[in-house]
């Protein structure tokens, strides 16, 4: 990570391990901060994300260009189509990405690995997550068990809940950077240009006609239609073929009929891909 590059940060209960990378490890340009959008916060969150906030206000004040990202990280579908455009437009137009996964939340750490990794033959996509040098979750719950022992000091414990909550306020739910684990993304098999044709088609038979295609002759006269020109049965059966081989399409039997669809990652990637 030694060019120049876009940084993709998740905002969290988090700041040494988002702030220290962007000035010890590379240089950045610019980066974005995908931020849990309130408005679709469940309840019971509102003093978590009051917290956030607090890290959030703290992380702008580092003097290069942020540019804030609202996501629902609780709606997998949103997340993913959000940072894949991310990823894709930085990436397609020439700049690194680097995305840094150590204070995502588990929906939106998924949905940044999968994005990362339909993304990577459209430019450079690093994932990377920050080992801290120290973790306070622990302590603070061992601290806060430990008042339910009788023998224990009760003033000491809370002072030390003290001291812990003033370190938390510091530096997050942990302190400083131990060391970086990158980690490239994986090549997903490429898909032809055709194949993504018929990805799309298929995206579209199963939104108006809501059972996708019904057969590989009806694959073929769509996908005719849509190309204006003929494409032999057998290339057609190819292309289906190699797409349910890499997960992207599935076939069953009902009655007579084949019924052509997408998976949930066909979905995704029919949606979105953009390279």
């Amino acid at each position: 990570m030694t060019k120049p590059g876009v940084h993709i940060i998740p905002a969290g209960l988090e700041y040494d391990r988002v702030i220290k990378p962007l000035f010890k490890d590379f240089t950045v340009s610019k980066a974005y901060l995908l931020i849990n959008d309130p408005r679709k916060s469940k309840k019971g969150f509102a003093e978590q994300q009051e917290a956030v906030e607090k890290f959030i206000s703290a992380i702008r004040q580092v003097p290069i260009e942020w540019e804030d990202v609202y996501v629902d990280i609780y709606d997998f579908n949103e997340t993913f189509k959000a940072v894949y455009r991310l990823i894709n437009k930085e990436a397609l137009n020439g700049n690194p990405v680097y995305i840094n996964i150590s204070s995502a939340p588990k929906i939106l750490q998924v949905a940044l690995t999968l994005a990362a990794f339909l993304n990577k033959g459209c430019g450079e996509v690093e994932l990377f997550y920050v080992e801290p040098e120290r973790y306070y979750e622990g302590e603070l719950i061992g601290t806060i068990m430990s008042l339910l022992d009788g023998n224990v000091d009760e003033r000491k414990a809370v002072d030390r809940l003290r001291e812990l909550a003033r370190e938390i306020e510091a530096h997050g739910m942990a302190a400083g950077e131990s060391r970086i684990h990158e980690f490239p993304p994986f090549p997903i098999a490429s898909i032809s240009d055709i194949e993504y044709e018929i990805l799309k088609l298929i995206r579209r038979q199963e939104k108006s006609e809501a059972r996708g295609v019904s057969s590989i002759k009806e694959m073929k006269e769509l996908l005719d239609r849509e190309l204006g020109h003929t494409t032999p049965r057998s290339n057609v059966k190819y292309y289906l073929d190699n797409l349910q081989r890499i997960g992207l399409v599935s076939t069953e039997r009902y009655k007579k009929e084949l019924r052509i669809r997408l998976t949930r990652v066909g979905e995704l990637f029919a949606e979105a891909r953009n390279c």
